[in-house]
């Protein structure tokens, strides 16, 4: 029996999935919960497994391919042998006329039928325009066999892309989306128009380059505009992170990451989200770490943080930075957090402000660490919590690194 794989929805907010890689080619025996496929998410490239065991009859989905949610993919059967679905069969053929053509029949008597020689240079209206802009001769190119009899406008285009440009300046501009004419005819003296030739034609026409952009960033995008809704509150404050041993082995991050999930597992309204109707209080501290991919921006989380040691957590920090390496993360790794960090401070940024992800009841921001003070930035959610919670929260913190006896008890 076949078994359809579709495009899973990875996070709340995916429509669609672009295929990165196929771990599997057709033939290929998958076991249960094997990895079958890479996805890119609006969040994350992500390995899915296959749901039952078989062999992969069929792949319905290329490499770079979007498709949307729920569409299938592939196929799973329990022999190499076994039929496609009828269904899945005719997706894969062209769709047939519904009425056949009649048989056409000839007379039986001779047709004759009188070719004419096209003269040698027959060229569309176009494309002798276009030849003569750019001073190009169509009957001696036809002669040498350079453009076919007639020429329409597409050969002329093709001749002066091949001909006129040396070939970094024809990727250049593909890149650019540039018309080659229009640069052609900048430069009518050159036999052949170099890259330099064609970055000074967009420099001096000031054109953009056409990017587009990716659906991680697309989903990041989105997100923010959801941020924006939010009402947010901000104070700032500096820690005073002296306390901390400096021989302890491990990081600043860590030993806040900490510290702030110590008070969060405390403080039960920054473990709290809100739709608007109801209020969610999990049971843990669980905070997301910003962290840059390749220019793009992942939060994965660190849960539990109040059950862990300092070494755990220094542990999983390293496991992050593998994986933004890599840029894969699973959808484990980015759900879950109700507070997040936002840390430029290794980027020489004194202090700054930072945008609360959705689902979270804030964000800080922290800046460079200056004779041991640190400028911090707290954004709060205004619906889960006021001014007065939030400055009680601070203190808390602030009180904590302070507190010698806490800070030897971490050591262990």
């Amino acid at each position: 029996m076949a078994y359809e794989i579709v495009m899973p929805q990875l996070t709340d907010t995916m429509e669609v999935g672009k295929i990165v890689r196929w771990l599997k080619k057709e033939g290929d025996y998958v076991e249960v919960n094997e990895p079958i496929v890479e996805i890119e998410s609006d969040k994350a490239i992500m390995e899915v497994p296959s749901l039952r065991a078989g062999y992969l009859t069929k792949i319905l989905a290329e490499e770079g391919e979007e498709i949307p949610v729920g569409s299938v993919i592939a196929v799973i059967s329990e022999s190499k042998e076994e039929k496609l679905d009828e269904k899945l069969e005719e997706k894969q053929k062209p769709q047939e006329k519904e009425e056949t053509q009649k048989e056409l029949v000839l007379p039986q008597e001779e047709i004759k039928v009188e070719v004419k020689q096209l003269p040698p240079a027959t060229a569309s209206p176009a494309a002798k325009v276009l030849a003569k802009e750019n001073g190009i001769d169509i009957k001696t190119l036809q002669e040498e066999g350079k453009l076919p009899i007639p020429a329409h406008e597409k050969d002329v285009k093709s001749y002066l892309i091949n001909e006129k440009f040396q070939e970094d300046a024809i990727n250049f501009l593909k890149d650019y989306q540039l018309n080659p004419e229009d640069v052609a005819k900048t430069f009518p003296e050159k036999e052949k128009i170099t890259i330099e030739d064609v970055k000074n034609f967009v420099t001096i026409n000031n054109i953009p380059l056409k990017k587009s952009i990716t659906s991680i960033r697309k989903s990041l995008i989105k997100n923010l505009k959801t941020s924006l809704e939010i009402p947010v509150f901000h104070i700032f404050t500096e820690l005073d992170f002296s306390n901390i041993p400096k021989e302890s082995g491990f990081t600043i991050t860590t030993w806040f990451i900490k510290i702030l999930g110590d008070c969060i597992y405390q403080y039960e309204k920054l473990r709290t989200r809100t739709d608007e109707e109801f209020y969610y209080v999990y049971p843990t501290a669980n905070i997301s770490v910003a962290v840059d991919v390749s220019g793009e921006l992942f939060a994965p989380v660190i849960k539990s943080i109040e059950k862990k040691s300092l070494t755990e957590i220094s542990q999983e920090l390293e496991n992050i930075k593998q994986k933004a390496k890599e840029g894969r993360f699973s959808r484990e790794d980015l759900e879950g957090a109700t507070f997040s960090v936002s840390n430029l401070g290794m980027y020489n940024v004194t202090m700054f402000d930072a945008i609360i992800p959705p689902n979270c009841a804030g964000i800080v921001a922290v800046g460079k660490i200056v004779n041991n003070v640190a400028k911090l930035t707290f954004s709060f959610d205004h619906r889960i919590l006021n001014g007065r919670e939030g400055a009680e929260f601070i203190n808390l913190l602030q009180s904590k690194f302070k507190d010698n006896d806490y800070i030897k008890s971490l050591m262990g």
